[in-house]
């Protein structure tokens, strides 16, 4: 499997995977933000869907080869780097340590696909 196709099915999982967690939370009723900071939460999960988006649109764009791809990933990951940090916050307060990990390494990975896009991608 080449690096593209690499980047791109990271790139679609992370998509699939943000708006899949943020429907679960919401059928399982597992916001408790929604009652405590109701406008804070709304703007977080707006953003991490668009994210979602973004980051599925992204993958596709460097399956197909369209014209802005190598931007698209590029700003694709600098939201899910941003986000990554974010709840690293959240979930230190709540002392889950194993998140936090979970998060660097989603981290890691996203400033690698960035590198290695700006690389290899001419």
């Amino acid at each position: 499997m080449n690096i593209k196709k690499i980047i791109a099915s990271y790139m679609i999982i992370v998509g699939i995977g943000i708006i899949g967690l943020w429907i679960m939370l919401f059928a399982t009723d597992q916001i408790p933000e929604l009652e405590t900071e109701p406008i804070a939460i709304a703007f977080h999960i707006f953003i991490e869907i668009a994210m979602g988006i973004i980051s599925f649109i992204a993958g596709l764009s460097l399956l197909k080869n369209y014209k802005y791809q190598k931007e698209l990933i590029i700003f694709a990951n600098g939201m899910i780097c941003y986000s990554v940090i974010n709840s690293s916050g959240y979930y230190g307060d709540l002392k889950q340590y194993s998140m936090i990990l979970m998060f660097f390494v989603i981290l890691l990975f996203s400033l690698s696909c960035v590198f290695l896009i700006i690389k290899t991608n001419k």
